[in-house]
């Protein structure tokens, strides 16, 4: 019974823990009573009576291996798990119906208070999973807070791991058991979990529970600096929809309620970029990439997250002020300089690296600059802006002076890393810039279709609308150009420069007129 509620891979250590934790009273309630008869499996050894009877856990860990000699599971030292999944449903057929989700949250309960601290977080799923299926008869405060912070835990871990949409479920749950009284009560987790749901929430592409928990963070009076990851998220996810304006104000705003230096959102004279362009090759000197890479870390909060919003801004502001760009990549590289490394220091030396290369054609300055970038990013902690690092230097910084083509198996890279991580943004202008590689590097015609036709799924998928229009504009040049539906990308076009014209993105108007020409 005990191990069938642990699932079909299981710990002896685990069954004997609960066995000795768990009276026989409590079994034999639990268990399906068949006429009138404890249920039985094919060898009396299957018992759970049989089990409460022995007293060591000697004698618990021996029961074990006398099921493997019956041919009912596999021991390998402490890793168990049953032959067949029949073996497993026949034996949680033994626990009562109307038992089996207390019984299992009651094994759930016994693991969490008696594991040692490195067996629990190595089964923290399993245990979590128990608690959870008795969590509606949970009626005490603590042990609803407690399942919280549990599943507070496990949606973080699940996170890690990629696996957001199980995460997802986890911060629901936990939301669910502190209920009407969780900003009064636990407060701290109450936020943790809406600001990590919301996360997983954007990333699986469930828009419309985000933003219920975006809102339900920001109408709180909190601290400002308490809502910094949902304004994260929330600029991030109106980038992603194409609502670049609001994305750009959202980040600003945020800027202003820390206190911060903002930028305006307006086009940046000659002057003032001259200026701030100085003031950053005064502070810089003679720095190498090394150099900038040793710098110590930043440990002010504050300016940590202003940071992430120019890192955040200078996505934005590519699209719509590209003059303002080079303000924000300015402002951010300054602030490193200043007061030391962090993830979006990597932003401001690949975005310094693309001024230097792209308009002021200094490449050996510039390539010097995203190395710095690449060698940030490779230290502990960096590892949200691998992705995006890889991006802005093998973009923007390595073409002017390596091969186009030595930057595809980079981009892909970027791409797996972004995944991996959860940044969908990033994967996918990798991906983008990839792909146009691809084309201009002369690779045949139908097999950029088709990697493109497989683009747009994935694309569609994560709902990246702005990448998405990015590879369909390709999709287009490359199938005019093979003699395909030409008066239907024609159509494509005209409505892509349409939605450009309306949210003002420059960038994208910009690309459509540029494939254009390579069909005229």
């Amino acid at each position: 019974m005990v191990a069938s509620c642990l699932g079909s891979n299981f710990r002896k250590s685990a069954v004997v823990t609960v066995m000795n934790n768990i009276s026989q009273v409590e079994m034999r309630s639990s268990m399906r009573i068949v006429s009138g008869t404890n249920a039985t499996i094919g060898s009396s050894s299957l018992l759970s009576s049989d089990l409460t009877n022995s007293s060591t856990e000697r004698a618990y860990a021996s029961l074990i291996e006398e099921f493997e000699e019956e041919g009912l599971c596999e021991v390998d030292n402490e890793e168990c798990h049953f032959m067949h999944d029949q073996i497993q449903s026949a034996a949680f057929e033994l626990i009562s119906p109307d038992q089996r989700d207390s019984f299992r949250g009651r094994i759930g309960r016994i693991l969490l208070q008696s594991l040692p601290s490195e067996e629990l977080e190595a089964s923290l799923f399993e245990v979590v999973g128990l608690l959870n299926c008795a969590a509606s008869n949970i009626t005490d405060d603590e042990e609803r807070d407690e399942l919280a912070r549990m599943n507070l835990k496990a949606g973080i871990k699940a996170s890690e791991n990629a696996a957001f949409d199980t995460a997802k479920v986890y911060f629901k749950t936990g939301r669910e058991a502190l209920g009407s009284r969780g900003w009064e009560g636990d407060y701290r987790t109450m936020l943790d979990l809406c600001s990590h749901g919301a996360n997983a929430c954007f990333v699986t592409g469930d828009f419309d529970s985000m933003n219920e928990l975006i809102d339900e963070v920001l109408s709180k009076d909190i601290d400002t600096k308490e809502k910094y990851r949902v304004s994260e998220i929330k600029v991030k996810s109106l980038l992603t929809v194409g609502k670049v304006n609001e994305s750009i104000d959202a980040a600003l705003d945020f800027r202003r309620q820390l206190g911060l230096p903002t930028p305006q959102k307006k086009p940046a004279s000659k002057f003032t970029i001259a200026r701030e362009y100085m003031r950053v090759m005064r502070l810089l000197k003679k720095k190498t990439a090394e150099d900038i890479a040793n710098l110590p870390e930043l440990d002010d909060e504050r300016q940590e997250m202003g940071q992430r919003m120019n890192e955040l801004l200078t996505v934005c502001a590519f699209q719509v002020q590209p003059t303002m760009l080079a303000l924000i990549i300015f402002l951010l590289t300054t602030t490193t300089l200043k007061h030391g490394l962090n993830p979006s220091s990597c932003d401001a030396f690949a975005g310094l690296g693309m001024i230097l290369c792209g308009r002021l054609g200094k490449l050996e300055k510039g390539c010097e600059m995203a190395k710095a970038a690449e060698l940030i990013a490779e230290q502990p902690g960096m590892r949200r802006i691998t992705s995006k690092t890889i991006f802005v230097t093998q973009s923007f910084c390595y073409h002017w002076t390596e091969p186009l083509q030595d930057t595809v198996t980079p981009l892909l890279e970027g791409c797996q890393k972004g995944l991996e991580i959860g940044d969908t943004d990033s994967a996918c202008s990798c991906l983008v810039v990839r792909s146009y590689c691809l084309y201009f590097t002369g690779r045949p015609l139908k097999s950029i279709q088709e990697e493109l036709e497989a683009t747009i799924q994935v694309m569609t998928q994560l709902k990246q609308d702005e990448s998405l229009l990015q590879i369909i504009n390709l999709r287009t040049t490359v199938k005019k150009l093979r003699g395909i539906d030409s008066e239907a990308g024609d159509k494509i076009w005209d409505s892509m420069l349409t939605t450009a014209a309306s949210n003002d993105d420059f960038s994208l108007s910009s690309l459509v007129n540029v494939m254009k020409l390579e069909v005229f």
